[in-house]
């Protein structure tokens, strides 16, 4: 009977991050259901999910004595123990009555996987539970039945497979072949080792992890981009009731997928290599075949489930849809600031909740299995020397060349599975396995031992890596008093090998002198970084240092014999410390926790999560001689076409032989370094090809493009007072660098583009609400400093809510361009939004060049990748590109902006006070004017029209004042300053005084007109 898969989703606590951010969390969980809230609409009603088991596990729990996280008293916290009964229980007692069992945990990196999988310190997982009360139950269970238990663990890594349980893998990984007979996939060459205990196992997953690290350090892997698989065969061999031996086998498949977050979802769409990249194909195609089984079970027909599409799939293909009693657990990450992500994984999970496996119990007749496997070899065999091959048939248009080739692949199937018959029939002899295996863990479980006890009494070097399972698990002593390090393939050996990017033949020197410990480069140029800073020559180490090794090798020295903490440095040095460290050294400061917005925090993340991936491919290049440097750098919103004006972290990409630019946003960066890294991998291979790939194919070639040279900003103050803005602005880069500068002017005007009259003039902006407004935005030119923008440039901006930029034409062959732009830009009618606009925001001007794909000069193409970037630094100025670099705030506003946004300021003031300067002049000489005439022309009157004139262009204050003068002509009775009330007479005497009467007939001169104007 089909039986549903059952799915499982588990929310973790806030992790150190999280919580000093001051994140909230947008997950809730009711029995069996989850709901999350999206951040962005907190009053939107949250999306609701339901499954076999949703598991809060973030709060509302207490650690007692032995370290072991518990539910507190009427709390709904799932504990570990309570996750294994749900889960882990049900899983080993489907083996037990001989059912395949398969459990795989999804989520996003960081999510809790590893934790419920294996679960941190005394807080076991799933995976090491299930195996302890396997050989618990064993050793209660049924004397008269074998209890044969054999374990092996892969990891599928970039569509290779790797195997754990051994030190050194094939090139190109082990070999995935189909049994014609089952239909199933298989690794071949994989060990499986038989085990008799639970410490068996123990020190078998210890020991995978070990490989698991030196293989993804030398191989520039990332852990969190692999799958682990931990195989579990567990078979019961008995007598039936005519004393026939049958063996019931159950195989238990227990998966740590790797990281969900995808290339596709972080905005790749636009690069022409999206589907070139290997890394993410087996999340991808799982995606693809649960979806397509999903449809199966809804009842849908000519559903083509696409196993063959990966290695992951293909090794699964029993776990999905076949065979198999089948759990997954989805882990989900808390915090607001990953609700997309982990919305992802619960659509996931929710498709994957309609697959439907048919579960049959594998039990048959020993003496069976052995007969039918002995009498498929004999055909095998005959096939092969016998020449019993299938006749081999060309299809129309293949040459005797490529029928040969297909000949042979089938003779190499044939033998494969020739061996893989005669590896299972040697697995039938289960004790003398287990009797070589414990041989073998002898002496392994005797260095261990020494290991941990020299760590105790020795300076040594620990390394840290982003998954906390892998940490700490590869140990170099320093205990002698002058230890090597480089490639094997130095002369003389060296005493600690590395291998991966950037580590040279002799790469570094440690020397021990009574305990100071003392490192130095060992040749010239090898890339060494203590604490976030480049070693250049001997430094003397202390207790947590952090060390780095060419591109990715990262450890923490530790000196038990004097470890004193010091100042600065936490007592347990991870992964994100030393990221965060290097991330400070390259100038991305600001590492704060609840000051920063959410556009801040997405920022940092992707800041700590691409700086060691931009190290790989800077590495990468050189190893490769692909002349091209890659440096993260901060966008700013204003900077950015488009709607999103977040700042933006995105990758440049720099061609060091004609200096062509590129910027590459995460998502396509992301996706571009799969791809280096597939090729990279060819090239350790022994793929010579990589070397001479066609341009189109190269994931470090691009075709030219237009490239941002800077932004220039013009503040809109001046529109708001109806003034004029007439300027030089500067044009600068990302990082504040000045490039040239833009003769801009922006001034109000008529519809039809005509300025306003020289005197019209608005003290408050507030009167132009209601109104239509004109302006004409005019580009003149343009002045550039570097003179490879010679080619070409041009400048595009847009005003408020336009949807399309508008472009100058392209100014050809001149660092002097003349653009000769202009444009009317007209608002209909001036709301509060448009003066608040024009009070606070700006016009950005993106300034962009035109990039040719021009020859470099001649003896620049000899130099190396590693010798350019040199060269470059050196040109650039290193001292100073750090300077600059150490202003990347998250905190802070950018000086340039900060500096024209004064400057424009500076510029209305200047205006209105030449303006109000120019009214006053006039008021005088309209005075001077009225003095000098005869006394009979003195018609007080006209006087009042033309001040009024003059006045009411000038503003609101000047139109106050006047407005108290019709008071004083209108009103009779008024106290003057004195006290004194008028009798309602005023009038200019002959001297143009102004001349009040009181009530007891005296005449009191009160001041020039415009005296009393003013």
């Amino acid at each position: 009977m089909a039986e549903s898969v059952k799915v499982a989703v588990r929310v973790r606590p806030f992790n150190s991050r999280e919580k000093d951010r001051g994140a909230k969390c947008c997950i809730q969980m009711d029995g069996p259901q989850t709901r999350i809230q999206n951040p962005e609409t907190p009053n939107d009603e949250p999306k609701l999910f339901s499954f076999d088991f949703s598991y809060w596990s973030h709060d509302n729990f207490t650690e007692d004595d032995n370290g072991i996280l518990n539910a507190d008293p009427g709390s709904n916290y799932a504990s570990q123990k309570m996750v294994f009964d749900d889960l882990g229980q049900g899983v080993l007692d489907n083996a037990f009555q001989g059912f395949n069992c398969s459990l795989f945990a999804y989520g996003q990196t960081g999510a809790g996987k590893s934790y419920s999988m294996v679960g941190y310190g005394p807080n076991k997982g799933i995976v090491p539970i299930t195996c302890d009360v396997l050989f618990q139950t064993i050793e209660k269970g049924d004397e008269a039945i074998k209890y044969e238990v054999s374990f092996s663990m892969l990891e599928i890594y970039n569509e290779q497979v790797r195997d754990l349980l051994q030190k050194s893998n094939p090139k190109g990984g082990l070999p995935v072949r189909q049994n014609p007979k089952l239909g199933l996939f298989y690794c071949q060459g994989l060990k499986n080792v038989a085990v008799g205990s639970y410490k068996e196992i123990e020190q078998k997953i210890d020991e995978g992890t070990a490989n698991r690290t030196v293989a993804a350090t030398q191989m520039n892997a990332t852990s969190s981009r692999a799958h682990t698989v931990v195989t579990i065969i567990f078979n019961q061999v008995s007598k039936n009731e005519v004393g026939q031996e049958t063996k019931k086998t159950s195989v238990i498949n227990l998966v740590d997928l790797a990281g969900s977050e995808r290339a596709d979802s972080t905005g790749a769409t636009g690069d022409r290599l999206k589907e070139g990249a290997n890394i993410n194909k087996s999340l991808s195609s799982l995606g693809n075949v649960i979806s397509a089984l999903a449809d199966l079970s809804m009842g849908k027909k000519k559903v083509m489930v696409p196993y063959r599409d990966s290695v992951l799939t293909k090794l699964l293909q029993n776990a999905l849809g076949g065979n198999s009693k089948t759990i997954m657990i989805a882990a989900l990450s808390p915090a607001d600031i990953n609700y997309d992500e982990t919305l992802g994984t619960l659509r996931y999970a929710d498709r994957a909740k309609k697959i439907k496996n048919k579960a049959v119990v594998n039990e048959n007749p020993v003496e069976k299995l052995i007969r039918e496997l002995r009498e498929e070899n004999e055909k095998l065999k005959n096939a092969l020397t016998g020449g019993a091959l299938p006749a081999v048939e060309g299809t129309p248009g293949m040459n005797p060349e490529e029928i040969e080739k297909m000949k042979k692949e089938m003779e190499e199937e044939i033998r494969a599975q020739l061996m893989a018959n005669q590896e299972a029939m040697s697995d039938m002899d289960w004790d003398s396995r287990l009797q070589q295996q414990r041989s073998e863990a002898t002496e392994v479980v005797g260095e261990k031992a020494a290991q941990e006890s020299r760590k105790g009494k020795e300076p040594h070097l620990a390394n840290l890596n982003e998954d906390h399972m892998l940490s700490g698990v590869v140990i170099h002593f320093l205990g002698e008093a002058e230890t090597t390090i480089g490639r094997k393939d130095a002369d003389p050996a060296p005493s600690i090998t590395l291998s991966g990017l950037s580590i040279q033949k002799q790469h570094a020197k440690v020397t021990n002198a009574e305990g100071e410990i003392q490192l130095a480069p060992a040749s010239a140029g090898a890339k060494i970084k203590v604490n976030g800073v480049p070693l250049t020559g001997p430094h003397v180490l202390q207790h947590l240092d952090r060390v780095v090794f060419g591109s990715n090798h990262m450890y923490v020295f530790k000196n038990p014999l004097n470890a004193v903490v010091p100042e600065g440095a936490p007592k347990d040095v991870d992964w994100e410390f030393a990221q965060k460290e290097l991330a400070s050294a390259k100038g991305f400061t600001s590492w704060g926790g609840a000051g920063l917005t959410k556009e801040q925090q997405r920022a940092q993340d992707q800041i700590l999560e691409m700086l060691p991936m931009v190290n790989e491919v800077n590495g990468v290049s050189e190893e490769l001689n692909k002349r091209k440097n890659f440096e993260i750098i901060l966008i700013s919103g204003a900077a950015q076409e488009g709607d999103n004006k977040e700042t933006k972290v995105v990758v440049k990409m720099k061609d060091l032989l004609n200096g062509n630019t590129w910027l590459w946003d995460r998502g396509k960066f992301i996706n571009r370094r799969y791809v280096v890294q597939d090729l990279y991998q060819r090239f350790l291979d022994g793929d010579e090809e990589v070397l001479n790939l066609p341009k189109e194919e190269d994931p470090f070639w691009e075709p030219p493009e237009d490239t941002l040279i800077g932004t220039a900003n013009v503040f809109l103050q001046s529109l708001g007072f109806a003034l004029d803005f007439d300027d030089k602005i500067m044009i600068t880069d990302f990082k504040g660098n000045e490039e040239g500068h833009l003769y801009v002017n922006i001034t109000p005007c008529t519809q039809q583009g005509k300025p306003l009259d020289e005197d019209y003039f608005v003290e408050d902006p507030t009167e132009l609400l209601g109104k239509p407004f004109h302006f004409k935005v005019t580009v003149r030119s343009g002045e550039i400093h570097k003179s490879r923008y010679s080619n070409g440039t041009r400048v595009r901006y847009k005003h408020l809510d336009e949807a399309e930029y508008t472009s100058t034409e392209m100014i050809q062959d001149t660092l002097s361009p003349t653009y000769g732009h202009s444009r009317v830009i007209s608002v209909a009618t001036i709301t509060q939004e448009h003066l608040d606009h024009f009070e606070q925001q700006s016009i950005t001007f993106l300034v962009y060049g035109r990039q040719v794909d021009s020859e470099p000069d001649a003896r620049v193409a000899k130099l190396t990748t590693r010798e350019l970037r040199q060269m470059d630094n050196m040109n650039a100025g290193v001292d100073k590109t750090v300077a600059r670099h150490g202003s990347v705030s998250f905190n802070k506003s950018e000086s340039a902006d900060d500096h024209t946004h004064i400057k424009a300021e500076l510029v209305v003031l200047k205006k209105k006070y030449e303006r109000l300067e120019k009214k006053e002049r006039r008021l005088q000489d309209l005075c001077k004017q009225w003095e000098g005439k005869p006394s009979e022309e003195q018609d007080f009157e006209a006087f009042h029209r033309a001040v009024s004139a003059v006045a009411n262009s000038t503003g609101n204050k000047l139109k106050t004042r006047v407005q108290m003068l019709n008071k004083l002509l209108q009103h009779q009775k008024e106290t003057n300053g004195n006290g004194t009330e008028t009798n309602g007479s005023s009038t200019p005497n002959g001297s143009g005084k102004i001349v009040h009467e009181t009530k007891d007939g005296k005449k009191e001169q009160g001041g020039s007109k415009a005296c009393v104007l003013q």
